[in-house]
């Protein structure tokens, strides 16, 4: 794996538990859905702000379809155990989930409109019921260390457009990097859910960002503790 390349949930979650709801519901879900369910990934370790070279040549727009190759080959160079394409097409397909690609000129491209643009990051976050589910967020290799994960993490915000939202995530309980990333944007963690990764078993940090865990407190977090 490449040197500053962190993983957080590497490969899918199969049999995993459907994250909880505001009112401390699980949904079920359909079994292709609940193959990436839970995975929390971050493939860079952010500083708190975005690069200012980076930023003024940024575009953070809606993921599609056609973007599917590039966001494959970054999936394969910064995580071991990569989402598969029918996996990023079915969050595609959610009209309720919400998908970013950040991109950047390409190197010695003309800078005009209609310029050759390369993507560099992305994020897949999915809603059930009232909550909004962060499923993965990667970064290029080359791009890291630059403050992209937080970019795209303050578009998903602007985007759902709520101050009183609620976001969770499962992580591993190994993954410091994407732990204090989540940390930084006002995510607490609630809970553990144990042996919820089956590639090895390992444990997952259940967490939440929400009205209360921004100001420090986990009151308004369902199932605090919860395994």
């Amino acid at each position: 794996m490449p040197a500053g390349i962190a993983r957080g949930a590497g490969g899918c979650a199969r049999g995993g538990r459907a994250p909880v709801h505001a009112r401390g519901r699980r949904r079920a879900r359909p079994r292709a859905a609940r193959r990436s369910a839970g995975i929390a990934r971050v493939s860079e370790t952010s500083p708190a702000g975005l690069d200012s070279a980076l930023e003024a040549q940024l575009e953070v727009r809606t993921l599609q379809y056609p973007d599917l190759p590039e966001v494959l080959a970054i999936e394969r160079r910064v995580f071991p155990t990569p989402w598969s394409l029918a996996m990023f097409v079915l969050e595609l397909s959610k009209q309720t989930g919400i998908c970013l690609a950040a991109t950047e000129p390409v190197e010695g491209a003309p800078r005009e409109p209609g310029e050759a643009r390369r993507l560099v990051g992305y994020l897949i976050c999915s809603r059930y019921d009232t909550v909004w589910h962060i499923m993965n967020v990667a970064v290029d290799t080359d791009r890291q260390r630059m403050g992209l994960a937080s970019r795209l993490l303050q578009e998903l915000y602007a985007r759902v457009g709520d101050d009183g939202a609620r976001y969770t995530l499962e992580v591993r309980c190994s993954n410091t990097v994407a732990i204090h990333l989540y940390e930084r944007e006002g995510f607490r963690a609630a809970g553990t859910r144990r042996r919820y990764y089956q590639d090895n078993g390992e444990d997952a940090l259940v967490m939440w960002r929400t009205p209360a865990t921004r100001a420090g407190s986990l009151e308004d977090v369902p199932n605090v503790g919860g395994q």
